[in-house]
């Protein structure tokens, strides 16, 4: 038996302008208005388009499964499912591109759909206003030598990567 080819979902910068957009499944950010600061509202409109996506592939699963006739496994079932899944990874990797900048995009889901996305950055507080300060964080890491090794007996490499001993 053949199956359909498995759509690969497309992510415009923002769907509003695309063909067949609906306005429903798009999610609002931050109950409705997009950060002040230019540089991250791109990073808002990436996520809503994802969000967008994949609110827009679990629709049409639960219209396959809502069919006259559906059964379990069938073609248009399996096609829903994986262009649900590479809607997930595709904001996913998102959301793995932008964490280190701090960027959280939390969604706020109703009836199986995200309605708003919560938006928080490193460098704006919780109230929206840019943090005073820098945030830094440390840790010191303790790490016993296995018995009988001493650490005037370790080898380090050096800054050009020759070895050097501990001293």
């Amino acid at each position: 038996m053949n199956t359909p080819p498995i759509p690969e979902p497309t992510l415009p910068r923002d769907p509003r302008k695309a063909r067949g957009f609906v306005p429903v499944l798009y999610p609002t950010a931050n109950g409705g208005g997009l950060p002040a600061a230019v540089a991250s509202q791109s990073v808002v409109l990436e996520f809503l388009a994802a969000y967008y996506d994949i609110n827009a592939r679990a629709t049409e699963l639960q219209r396959v499964r809502q069919a006259p006739g559906y059964r379990s496994g069938n073609p248009a079932e399996r096609t829903a499912l994986q262009g649900l899944e590479i809607a997930l990874r595709r904001r996913d990797e998102l959301e793995d591109r932008n964490a280190p900048r701090g960027v959280i995009a939390e969604p706020v889901m109703r009836d199986g759909i995200t309605r708003d996305v919560r938006f928080t950055f490193g460098h704006i507080n919780a109230a929206g206003n840019p943090r005073s300060q820098q945030i830094v964080s440390s840790t010191f890491l303790s790490i016993p030598l296995p018995p009988g090794v001493r650490v005037e007996d370790l080898t380090f490499p050096d800054v050009d990567g020759s070895e050097n001993t501990h001293r």
